[in-house]
């Protein structure tokens, strides 16, 4: 059981991480969103993936 609590715990850092990481490619996005048109792309695909991440990090936070 111990060993559940652990990787259970893995996992809620790692999805911490991940929207970490998400917020830190949506702002470099929006900053230099003028500057390149493939950017406005990756921006929204970003924002879907955030959005998703924080779902499932409200899910997360519900099972323990």
């Amino acid at each position: 059981m111990e060993d559940f609590a652990k990787k259970f715990s893995l996992v809620g850092e790692q999805i911490t991480s991940n929207i970490d990481l998400l917020e830190i490619v949506k702002s470099y996005c929006d900053y230099n969103f003028d500057k390149c048109r493939g950017l406005r792309t990756i921006s929204s695909l970003v924002e879907i993936i955030l959005k998703e991440q924080k779902v499932l990090a409200e899910n997360f936070d519900n099972l323990i």
